[in-house]
């Protein structure tokens, strides 16, 4: 004859660890830059073109020299353009490859995933600012010693900053677009697309023709210029500079990291 048991089984105990680290994390989010095909592709190219720039200013300017500061310049624009898409492939990631389900199950804090690709995207594109400089150093040094000119190392502490808060300007708008759309090509279109459209419809309209400059991402090259070149800056271009960034980079990386922190994984 048989028995119920009547006791309730036990209570099945959950293992309970610390959880990943945020060096742990960021580590990972770093790596996924060199082991995607798309971030190691881009990566290279942001490392050629740097160097093709550079490689026309030393041959355009071999009988004459360059200043350091003008060979700075001159990489900031490839570097400008290239560089934001770092954070627009490191925000879309999960979601192009369909890995948000393993990243989300092994990190279920989604607002650390998030702080540690923000944080990997400017580690990235400052240390491709650094190439950038150290190469127009060295192209500075040669021209120097073909022209048999000194060495000049016209830039300040100032400068630098200001050079380097432009570039990660555009990073954080790439994360930023990349969080809101989620999806890399969409993302990469409306960065490029989006403020070109906006800035050419203030100016074609009469009624927002004064009112671009507070409008349009060039507001933030355009405030970090005369600390470039060592200007007095004016009144009103700190203010357009916020509200622009409040605009293009702010709205967009807050909504688009609570539509991360919210949204169902499939």
């Amino acid at each position: 004859m048989s028995t119920i048991a009547t006791t309730a089984p036990a209570a099945v105990e959950r293992p309970t660890g610390k959880g990943l680290s945020f060096g742990r994390l960021l580590h990972v989010e770093l790596r996924k830059q060199v082991d995607t095909r798309g971030g190691r592709g881009l990566l290279i190219a942001i490392a050629v073109i740097t160097a093709l720039v550079l490689g026309v200013m030393m041959y355009v300017n071999r009988h004459d020299g360059a200043s350091f500061s003008a060979l700075v310049m001159a990489t900031a624009s490839p570097q400008g353009m290239l560089i934001p898409v770092l954070g627009i492939i490191a925000a879309c990631n999960e979601w192009s490859q369909r890995t948000a389900l393993i990243t989300f199950t092994q990190e279920p804090r989604r607002w650390r995933v998030v702080a540690a690709k923000t944080l990997a995207a400017i580690i990235w594109a400052t240390a491709f600012l650094l190439l950038a400089w150290g190469l127009a150093a060295l192209t500075h040094v040669v021209l120097a010693q073909i022209n048999n000119t000194p060495v000049d190392f016209d830039m300040t502490g100032k400068q630098y900053l200001a050079g380097w808060v432009d570039q990660m300007v555009g990073v954080v708008m790439g994360l930023g677009f990349g969080f809101l759309l989620l999806i890399t090509p969409l993302a990469i279109a409306a960065y490029y697309v989006a403020p070109s459209l906006v800035s050419g419809l203030t100016m074609a309209i009469p009624a927002l023709r004064g009112r671009g400059g507070w409008v349009n991402t060039l507001s933030a090259p355009i405030a970090q210029q005369p600390l470039m070149e060592g200007m007095p800056v004016q009144d009103n271009v700190w203010a357009k500079f916020a509200t622009s960034m409040l605009l293009w980079v702010v709205i967009p990386f807050a909504v688009g990291t609570m539509r991360v922190l919210r949204r169902e994984v499939k």
